[in-house]
């Protein structure tokens, strides 16, 4: 079941959308990985593509405004 879920990471809240369970410590580590990648810029309607690996797991994720849709491979 796809779940949307507001996430509070350094002062802001995203919405996460995944299929799968996640951990809060892998969500983090992922945001921190997004943010220094530059992934969310000031405006919406930015959409991009990211790969990101956490803990072997790889994860293809969309970038909306605040909205963080996370696939994994």
């Amino acid at each position: 079941m796809i779940e949307k879920i507001p996430f509070m990471h350094r002062q802001k809240t995203y919405n996460i959308i995944i299929e799968d369970d996640i951990t809060y410590t892998a969500l983090h580590s992922i945001l921190d990985d997004l943010i220094s990648q530059g992934a969310f810029p000031a405006g919406e309607g930015c959409a991009e593509l990211y790969n990101v690996t956490h803990e072997e797991m790889c994860y293809t994720i969309g970038i909306d405004g605040i909205d963080v849709i996370l696939s994994v491979k």
